[in-house]
């Protein structure tokens, strides 16, 4: 009897720390909000030029700001100098509502025939797959990859969506480019990267061939590496519409971007670029 009190006040214990470290986790969060997440109103052709002009001023002195902490090795002052490109009125996070999660721009918005959603670096990890698969109307095609082979478990989700795994280091042993040829897919509508680094090598080489609406990835590394991966995606017209420090990670950030191409489909408003799109 004694043994089983213990354990029910160590497990009452263990929750109770982790409820702790998820309010911890939202007030770092909410401290950390970007000057555009506010209330617009998307109907008010006042409200939207207003913030467009108030994304316009300054936008050089910004992109200076950028550019100086770019050299420096302080993450989280880079982090802050992060202006957001693009306003999106619905955002969501979808996935674990701590690490893992994404935010996405008007997921219901995809197309509603063919539209393509890609998982890079599942390490048995499916609720961003599942979430994303439920919220756009579970007609998407699914494509994930990992490293490694996945579990029994893992593999039986992606069945249960029709999807297809992928097995192979991204990009040396696997490319993006290859999954879409053997999926017989054409062009992406999210495509949600993590792959430690392996998205410098990864990405480019695959926007530069496919359309991809929307873009959420995490970058790993200094900030003149966030920069470089930034400037890369925004030569291919990209812009930040949400920007997620990891807190558990310094190095690690979450950028949410969408193509200028794509942006009536999800009702996104332009405003100015702060990532060069050239070199500066």
């Amino acid at each position: 009897m004694i043994y089983t009190h213990s354990s029910t006040l160590t497990a009452l214990i263990a929750v109770l720390l982790v409820i702790n470290l998820l309010n911890l986790v939202s007030v770092w969060r909410l401290e950390n909000k970007f000057e555009v997440d506010e209330v617009i109103d998307i109907y008010n052709p006042k409200a939207l030029m207003d913030l467009k002009g108030k994304s316009l001023s300054n936008s050089e002195t910004r992109i200076r700001e950028l550019y100086s902490a770019s050299r420096s090795s302080s993450n989280k002052n880079f982090y802050k100098t992060v202006k957001l490109e693009a306003f999106c009125a619905i955002k969501e996070r979808v996935g674990d509502i701590d690490d893992g999660g994404k935010y996405v721009c008007h997921p219901r918005m995809v197309k509603k025939t063919n539209c393509t959603l890609i998982s890079l670096g599942l390490n048995n990890q499916v609720t961003f797959d599942q979430h994303i698969w439920n919220v756009t109307g579970r007609h998407c095609k699914m494509l994930g990859a990992d490293k490694d082979p996945q579990h029994s478990e893992t593999q039986g989700y992606y069945e249960k969506m029709n999807g297809e795994i992928f097995v192979g280091m991204i990009p040396n042993e696997l490319t993006i480019s290859s999954m879409m040829e053997k999926s017989g897919r054409r062009d992406v509508d999210i495509l949600k990267m993590d792959i430690e680094k392996g998205e410098f090598g990864a990405l480019e080489p695959f926007i530069k061939e496919y359309r991809v609406c929307q873009i959420l990835i995490e970058i790993h590394g200094t900030p003149a590496e966030h920069l470089k991966m930034l400037k890369i995606m925004a030569r291919y017209n990209f812009r930040i519409f949400n920007v997620d420090p990891n807190p558990y990670c310094i190095e690690c950030s979450e950028y949410s971007l969408i193509h200028d191409s794509c942006m009536d489909q999800y009702g996104v408003v332009p405003l100015t670029p702060i990532i060069p799109r050239s070199e500066y």
